[in-house]
């Protein structure tokens, strides 16, 4: 059994994330910046295998960016909500993405279901179908080398783990392979 290092693992686990948004959220970016009211736009279907359509239930994926946090969502009927806020704006919300779901189902559930969705009280989560995040900021902080400065602890013979990783190369006997270079 292999095993990968926990920061590896994470990336990885990021990058799905990401890549399974990409196909909804890119639309968003030709919308023009409208936070509230919501804009609403109809999309093609090439994303009804990340969300149902029409089963009743709210269906998000997010994806919070360093300057914007675009969200995606289908309604219980089907139709498709896209719109962009900040990722940070403090005097108004903490988090960007549950200011997002919050928003959307003030606007799209309160006047069918009556639910106060008001800031500052805890989102229900019983009309939420499904919820995809991803985020580019851990992304951009590794491959700009701008993250915080941060140690990696081992027990003695593993200081070279993060150098050596999995050992994944497409030679395998190849003593002058070219790697990479590190993230760190």
């Amino acid at each position: 059994k292999t095993s990968y290092p926990l920061w590896l693992l994470l990336l990885s686990r990021l990058l799905l994330s990401i890549l399974l948004l990409v196909s909804t959220v890119h639309r968003s970016i030709t919308l023009a910046f409208s936070s509230y009211p919501l804009s609403t736009h109809t999309m093609s279907n090439n994303v009804d295998n990340l969300t149902g359509a029409g089963d009743g239930k709210f269906h998000f994926a997010i994806d919070r960016g360093g300057t914007f946090t675009d969200v995606v969502c289908r309604l219980p009927n089907g139709q498709e909500v896209v719109f962009k806020l900040l990722s940070e704006d403090p005097q108004h919300y903490a988090d960007a993405p549950t200011e997002g779901i919050r928003r959307l189902l003030d606007q799209h559930d309160t006047p069918v279901t009556g639910i106060d969705y008001s800031r500052g009280r805890p989102v229900r989560t019983d009309r939420i179908g499904s919820i995809r995040m991803g985020t580019t900021v851990a992304t951009n902080a590794l491959l700009e080398r701008q993250g915080a400065r941060m140690a990696l602890l081992t027990t003695e013979g593993f200081g070279d783990l993060l150098e050596i990783g999995n050992q994944a190369r497409p030679d395998i006997f190849d003593l002058s392979c070219k790697t990479p270079s590190l993230l760190y």
